[in-house]
């Protein structure tokens, strides 16, 4: 076992992106949630975790859809560095018995297909909006965050018996 080693853990600073003319790297976000992180696993799934989505959004200069979008962005990416720990993982089993694992892992989105339909569902069921765009935007980007903050937080708990292989080197990342 490493100690401490989900408390390592870290991705190194998120990607800059870009929507419509406006640019957002979710510094806000990610310094809010690393420092949930450092509480341990458990850190990710408490209300401060979840206060720090849509930090970023808020502080973002451009339009409030393309924020929203631009944190989502955030979030999918933070998923998507997870997903080379969760292949890192399978990659360590037998071969007998990671077949369907391997296959479970190979796609990041495949965390948060139905975000988009379960968002445009529930925002649909009300009277219509001007803000319906905006509205969707917030929600697809709130429920991707949770997703992230869920999958990490259960990531973060294996890495505390990760004792060698691809999956324990992913767990000892630690910061640029």
């Amino acid at each position: 076992m490493l100690p401490g080693a989900a408390l390592a853990q870290s991705f190194g600073a998120p990607p800059v992106t870009e929507v419509e003319g406006t640019s957002l790297q979710a510094m806000e976000t990610h310094t809010c949630v690393n420092d949930q992180a450092t509480k341990g696993p458990g850190g990710l799934v408490t209300r401060a975790a979840r206060s720090c989505i849509g930090r970023s959004a808020r502080l973002c200069e451009g339009a409030p859809t393309a924020c929203l979008q631009l944190e989502q962005s955030y979030w999918d990416w933070r998923i998507a560095q997870n997903y080379m720990g969760l292949q890192a993982w399978v990659a360590d089993r037998p071969a007998a018995e990671n077949g369907d694992l391997q296959a479970s892992v190979e796609n990041p989105a495949a965390a948060t297909a139905n975000v988009t339909l379960e968002c445009t569902l529930r925002i649909g069921q009300n009277a219509p909006s001007d803000t319906a765009d905006q509205d969707i935007a917030a929600c697809e980007m709130r429920e991707t965050a949770l997703i992230a903050l869920e999958l990490e937080f259960t990531v973060r708990q294996a890495c505390d018996s990760a004792a060698d292989g691809g999956f324990a080197a992913f767990c000892r990342t630690v910061p640029e």
